[in-house]
């Protein structure tokens, strides 16, 4: 993508130098542009479908292999390791590679938003009960703390729904087995925030998670939404999601 970048600003470069400078209108001016935003855009989408064809390709390849493998040398224990390992490598990268396609159709509005009023508390119930349900008798890992008298939203469920599901997945597996993690919700004027707090979302000193983080927030954006992180003084951290209330009664 950076070479593609390079080229084409290298290109647009020399043929400024090489072609005469001729007075324009506003409109042929802008003709010109709109053009060559075209194909740029048109030469980021080909490097982007050959990406996940390769990319996807590969990863499959070795997602076959490191199975064959794990099925015959099961009597070994280090194999067994080492083979898991890299299974959950590919199964993450795999997610990874995923979350960038995702978010370079996003960015580039190729992913229909399809906004609807929702019930907020069906929406919180649906990505918190499986979760819930599959605790421990007597475990409190996971709460909920919202009511059913909260207004609709307008949002696009499907990207409601991969946000709040991520979050809480990510708060579940990266804090402490010790530390709840928590689903709530709050009406607000003409928004309702949605709040997930947990001790973390990542792993403890990885930063690393730029994809995953501009992926979330650009999901609620283009709801024209907002999100906001608050580290708080007790040390977890607290995600809102604020979503523009419904004003269809």
């Amino acid at each position: 993508m950076i070479s593609l970048l390079l080229l084409y600003g290298f290109s647009g470069f020399m043929s400024q130098q090489c072609v005469p400078q001729i007075e324009s209108t506003p409109l042929q001016q802008l003709q010109f542009e709109n053009a060559e935003l075209r194909r740029f855009f048109d030469a980021q989408k080909q490097v982007i479908a050959s990406l996940e064809r390769r990319a996807g390709r590969s990863l499959n390849v070795l997602s076959t292999h490191v199975q064959d493998l794990s099925a015959t040398l099961h009597t070994c224990s280090n194999w067994q390791n080492s083979l898991a390992s890299a299974q959950s490598e590919i199964d993450a990268l795999c997610d990874l590679l995923n979350d960038a396609m995702v978010l370079q159709k996003l960015e580039a509005g190729k992913v229909e938003v399809q906004l609807e009023v929702l019930e907020l508390n069906t929406l919180l119930t649906s990505v918190s009960r499986h979760l819930v349900r599959s605790q421990q008798p007597g475990s409190s890992r996971l709460l909920c703390e919202f009511d059913f008298s909260l207004p609709p939203v307008l949002a696009d469920q499907e990207l409601t729904e991969a946000v709040l599901t991520d979050l809480l997945a990510r708060g579940l597996r990266y804090s402490n087995p010790d530390s709840p993690v928590v689903l709530g919700a709050s009406s607000l004027g003409e928004q309702v925030n949605i709040f997930v707090t947990a001790q973390r979302f990542a792993p403890m000193g990885d930063r690393d998670f730029a994809t995953e983080i501009i992926l979330c927030c650009r999901r609620i954006e283009v709801q024209q939404g907002r999100v906001s992180c608050e580290q708080r003084l007790d040390g977890l951290q607290v995600v809102k999601i604020a979503l523009n209330r419904s004003t269809v009664s």
